[in-house]
């Protein structure tokens, strides 16, 4: 049988990395917002492709834009 700590300690690994992979995948769909408004598309017609509402994707464009400033380099 598993040592209790060493099954906690393996688990809180795991939330790190499904946390790590859930922050990407939130910069990603953030990116891809931004590249899809800056071609044209209304905030409207992205919600419904992000699957989230208009209100989040105002959001995610704040975070993409904040982001792609805080990026050396650019």
């Amino acid at each position: 049988m598993d040592d209790p700590l060493d099954m906690a300690k393996r688990d809180l690994r795991r939330v790190e990395r499904a946390a790590k992979r859930l922050k990407d995948a939130r910069l990603e769909l953030a990116a891809a917002i931004l590249a899809a408004s800056r071609s044209g598309e209304s905030i409207r017609d992205i919600a419904p492709h992000a699957g989230v509402s208009s209100t989040r994707v105002h959001d995610l464009l704040r975070e993409a834009q904040q982001h792609e400033g805080d990026q050396p380099g650019e």
